[in-house]
């Protein structure tokens, strides 16, 4: 009679563990499921900022022409007024280094011409085209360099050029990334005012790419007449280079 009582509290005992264990094995797989569906609550904002910042470096294209009949001294009259252009850029304290030869070359020039009842190409000579790009870190001397070309006989002033170094482009954007964070953050934090959230660091923040000015052109420049006035009692050409824009974007995400 003991051993049978003993048997059913064991079974009783067996079948109630038995049900325990289903039971939490079924509530620890629905709390582990409701934790895999869990999606975090973010706040996702967006933000830009721009920085202008005036040109610290300036480009100029001077080109030396030259025809003669001549192939040889064509190119003869065009060394001897490069030559000079060179001095003076040297006088004018600009270096070897920022001065470049960009293009040099020899062609020769025609004419058309009415020979009795057809036209016919005329040679007029050879043209000597020597081409330079000066690059300049003090804006003042551009006018006087613009002004010495006209001086040295240079035919054509074809572009000038303004941008920014690389160290100023790195330093401007910098700046503007900076505040394209303080934009978003402000964003995040008057969207989280309206709720009565209160947020704290930034679980994510991405670049969302960035404008950095490439050299602004100021083509179409030529040799300028001067008549019968004194190169000496003219003033110095004035040139500006006006501002340039650098832009940053990012995008911020706050978990709360």
């Amino acid at each position: 009679m003991m051993k049978h009582k003993i048997k059913k509290t064991v079974l009783f005992l067996f079948v109630s563990f038995l049900t325990f264990a289903s039971y939490a094995f079924s509530e620890s797989n629905t709390a582990y499921a409701n934790e895999g569906n869990f999606t975090k609550r973010t706040i996702s904002v967006s933000g830009a900022y721009t920085v202008k910042v005036a040109p610290d470096i300036a480009y100029i294209d001077i080109a030396v022409n030259t025809l003669d009949v001549d192939a040889k001294k064509a190119q003869e009259i065009n060394t001897e007024n490069m030559n000079k252009v060179m001095d003076q850029l040297k006088k004018m304290g600009i270096q070897d280094k920022d001065i470049r030869t960009v293009d040099y070359r020899i062609q020769p020039r025609y004419e058309w011409i009415n020979v009795e009842t057809k036209r016919e190409q005329k040679l007029l000579g050879y043209e000597v085209t020597n081409n330079i790009k000066v690059t300049i870190n003090d804006f003042q001397k551009i006018g006087n360099i613009i002004d010495m070309t006209v001086k040295e006989g240079v035919n054509e002033v074809n572009n000038i050029a303004f941008g920014l170094s690389e160290a100023k482009k790195t330093e401007k954007y910098l700046e503007a990334l900076k505040g394209a964070v303080n934009d978003g953050k402000i964003k995040a934090e008057n969207i989280a005012s309206m709720y009565g959230i209160k947020l704290s660091i930034p679980s994510m923040i991405t670049e969302a790419g960035s404008y950095i000015p490439s050299p602004i052109n100021y083509a179409g420049l030529q040799k300028a007449s001067l008549g019968g006035t004194s190169f000496d009692t003219i003033e110095s050409t004035p040139i500006s280079g006006g501002e340039m824009e650098i832009r940053a974007n990012i995008n911020i995400v706050y978990e709360y």
